[in-house]
């Protein structure tokens, strides 16, 4: 069980509980990340599983730097340490409140540290979550759409910053920071007890950076179906993600003068103004609508009202989950083929895979279905059945568990720890 324990310095984590990260099934977790928010991604990820956990009877604390007001969720404790991310500081100190549990595990996710894994080791056993490329500087890990990179993070990857454009950026000032930054990342995984990714395009990654330790945990969808009237002989084609290059929007709207259909935009980001200006000169921009930022109720009606979703994703998509959200409401999925997409959509069967980065092929594969009502909806079906099947909360629990059991059981094999 998680407890408080007794008092010590500020430098020093307290001495864990005999056998407790020993139990053959942890009974307690602690989550570390630096935001507790309701805004999507890996924030919506992280949240979902807390209660699930917590669902599942396990005491579930929290430990972040920045605390939505309202976000809290039954049974999940939430504590703040302001100073988590200040590396400056020791880091015990860093831990604030934390410092006073004794979890049966520690769950890392956004926070990859050494220095903190290192000093959360001495008390649990710990898992660090790769949600994307942490063995990236660029965390893109591609060179140009549908040509993913195949080398792990070290000298040889400067060069190819310089020469190959997968910095993906003009300005090549911050890359010698985001550079330490990665090592750092690297260094975090190989010393937890226990790296766990989500999709098979990560697992790759992690793989070639020398992270022997690792396990791939399927992901659930986190929005409730709604049931919602989709009009006879409907065009409507929905786009939910950020507004930022690697996600690809810019390739829809190149692709929507060829298509006939009425497209649906359900998010934000920096590139937002630049699309609808592109939407504008391409002469689409009537038959965009671009939504914003949903609450997740909203964009469940959305993916109900729409016939096809799409993910045109340039970069390789570390998972896609508003994929087998989509999926889950019944609707069928054209999508990129790269990163971990395929994992969850089976081309032909539950969706068409599209070339990455192509405006015509992309158009094809969307008058493909907009032009065969009833194969949407037999793909709508089979992507449903692959989402009960396969990506359940049920599936996600128990994954995870055994994750939690598996690197407690190596942390309880390790070497003991020097004496400071």
């Amino acid at each position: 069980m998680v407890e408080p324990a007794s008092s010590t310095g500020p430098d020093t984590l307290p001495a864990p509980t005999p056998g407790a990260a020993g139990a053959t099934t942890p009974t307690s977790v602690l989550l570390v990340t630096p935001r507790w928010r309701r805004d999507g991604g890996i924030a919506a990820h992280v949240q979902a599983s807390a209660a699930a956990l917590a669902a599942e009877g396990l005491e579930v604390h929290v430990l972040a730097r920045e605390i939505e007001a309202g976000a809290q969720l039954p049974r999940v404790s939430v504590i703040e340490a302001a100073g988590l991310l200040d590396r400056a500081a020791p880091a015990a100190l860093r831990l604030g409140e934390g410092a006073s549990l004794s979890p049966d595990v520690i769950h890392l996710h956004q926070l990859d540290d050494p220095d903190i894994v290192r000093e959360l080791r001495e008390r649990a056993p710990v898992v660090i979550s790769a949600h994307g490329y942490t063995g990236c500087t660029a965390d893109a890990w591609y060179f140009k759409p549908g040509q993913q990179c195949h080398r792990g993070h070290g000298p040889g990857c400067i060069p190819n910053l310089a020469m190959r454009g997968c910095a993906h950026t003009r300005d090549p000032r911050p890359l010698p920071a985001a550079y330490r930054r990665t090592t750092r990342g690297v260094a975090a995984l190989a010393g937890a007890d226990l790296a766990i990714s989500y999709s098979s395009a990560v697992d790759r990654h992690l793989a070639v950076n020398g992270i022997e330790r690792r396990r791939v945990i399927p992901l659930f969808a986190t929005l409730d179906p709604v049931a919602a009237a989709v009009e006879n002989g409907g065009r409507r084609i929905l786009f939910a993600g950020r507004i930022v290059p690697p996600k690809g929007l810019s390739v829809l709207i190149e692709a929507a003068p060829a298509v006939d259909g009425r497209f649906v935009v359900c998010g934000d980001g920096w590139q937002l103004e630049q699309m609808r200006s592109l939407a504008g000169r391409l002469g689409v921009g009537e038959r965009f609508e671009f939504r914003g930022w949903l609450e997740p109720e909203e964009l469940a009606r959305e993916l109900a009202a729409s016939t096809v979703v799409v993910l045109p994703s340039v970069w390789p998509e570390p998972f896609g989950l508003v994929g087998i959200e989509a999926q889950a409401a019944g609707r069928p999925v054209v999508a990129s083929a790269t990163g971990g997409i395929g994992d969850w959509l089976e081309d032909g069967l539950s969706g068409l895979l599209a070339a990455p980065g192509d405006p015509g092929d992309l158009a094809a594969k969307l008058n493909e279905l907009l032009g065969d009502p009833a194969r949407c909806e037999r793909m709508g079906e089979a992507g449903r059945r692959s989402v009960a099947e396969r990506f359940s909360r049920r599936r996600h629990v128990d994954a995870l568990l055994g994750a939690y059991r598996a690197a407690a059981q190596r942390w309880q094999e390790r070497p003991p720890a020097p004496s400071r």
